[in-house]
């Protein structure tokens, strides 16, 4: 069993280096494959099609970013220290596993990953979320008229942006935690506030 096992998560770890390189639509099973050190027959015994594939392709890194909102979301903890807890979790995952983090950015800003149900995935997951923000406006730490999505669809794009501009070495020399603050200050200072219209 623990063959089997390992045959599959090679596969699914794979397929994360290779969206490092390429789109989804790009990548073949023949590509996977090999990448695995495996065959192409050995992907379909596995997971049946493409789609199916990437279905658990996408079970892999829902399933991380489950296990990191369960360590960042901890009873008690205000709003903005949740928030702040994901960003440091995050600016880890670039250092540590950018194959993941990147699959994450993918995740988040796509409809489907090869055909595969994403972003709406992404959706219900930060909806963990919800109890602890609504919480914050309750206690008037968070103006009533902000909204939830827009922060976090802000925060991933203002990861995504330092990313790009700066690269993995741009969070490898700053200090995750402080990032995270100084982040999370941003955008409650106005960008993140408010209903979208």
């Amino acid at each position: 069993m623990a063959k089997k096992t390992d045959n599959r998560e090679r596969l699914l770890y794979a397929g994360l280096l290779l969206l490092t390189e390429n789109i989804p639509e790009n990548i073949s099973m023949d590509d996977v494959a090999t990448a695995a050190g495996m065959t192409k027959p050995m992907v379909y015994y596995y997971f049946g099609s493409k789609v199916g594939f990437y279905q658990h392709l996408v079970l892999h890194i829902e399933t991380s970013l489950q296990e990191m909102l369960t360590e960042c979301i901890k009873p008690g903890f205000p709003f903005r220290k949740v928030l702040e807890n994901i960003i440091r979790a995050r600016i880890e995952q670039v250092i540590h596993q950018p194959e993941l983090s990147n699959a994450v950015r993918i995740m988040a800003t796509s409809k489907t990953i090869g055909g595969a149900e994403s972003r709406s995935r992404i959706v219900v997951m930060f909806n963990r979320l919800q109890p602890v923000f609504e919480n914050a406006i309750s206690k008037g730490e968070i103006r009533e008229d902000t909204d939830l999505h827009l922060i976090m669809a802000m925060t991933n794009s203002l990861l995504d942006g330092a990313l790009r501009i700066h690269g993995k070495e741009f969070f490898i020399d700053a200090n995750p935690s402080d990032f995270a603050k100084r982040l999370v200050r941003v955008v409650f200072d106005g960008i993140g506030m408010g209903k979208r219209s």
